[in-house]
């Protein structure tokens, strides 16, 4: 990943400006949809041949809009954050059902991964009720438009925060 950048603020937004990275990125979603799928009660099977080109390039376009400068705008113009970046990923992976099943975790999984990936990891509570676990409140609100993108993107900034015990973090 060689042109990969980030802005001068340490939680600016991912560039991902060259076809090797977005190609890298696009085929580690495939690997975490197959794995969350080997895992979970899932009620499909990885897809093969044309379903499988179809998903990665969804995928592919996807992290296209999130990561790459479109028409002169870099996403540094576009989001005001990693973590709004994060947010709009997994809103577009999520409601444009990229898969025939496990959207709202590849989503979710996949774009905490990218936040970490940037040391910015997000400790939310984790509670195996679903009532009390705020992952799965944060995925459910997000497809069903609860809250808005903006307040989504907030909690996760609160989450990081939080995980680091250090408020100057941001």
């Amino acid at each position: 990943m060689a042109t990969t950048q980030r802005g001068a603020h340490p939680l600016a937004p991912l560039v991902l400006d060259d076809a090797g990275s977005l190609e890298a990125m696009a085929a580690a979603v495939m690997r975490l949809h197959s794995t969350l799928m080997s895992v979970g009660r899932c009620y499909t099977t990885d897809a093969t041949g044309d379903r499988a080109a179809l998903e990665l390039g969804r995928i592919e376009s996807v992290l296209a809009g999130a990561f790459c400068t479109i028409f002169g705008q870099s996403p540094t113009d576009r989001f005001a954050d990693i973590f709004d970046q994060a947010t709009y990923v997994a809103e577009h992976m999520v409601k444009d059902q990229i898969f025939e099943d496990c959207n709202k975790r590849t989503s979710l999984v996949f774009a905490l991964s990218v936040l970490r990936l940037v040391s910015s990891p997000v400790v939310l509570s984790d509670s195996p009720e679903a009532k009390d676990n705020q992952y799965y409140a944060w995925i459910q609100d997000l497809v069903s438009g609860n809250r808005s993108c903006a307040d989504l993107a907030e909690e996760l900034l609160r989450g990081c925060v939080a995980g680091t015990g250090d408020p100057s973090h941001v």
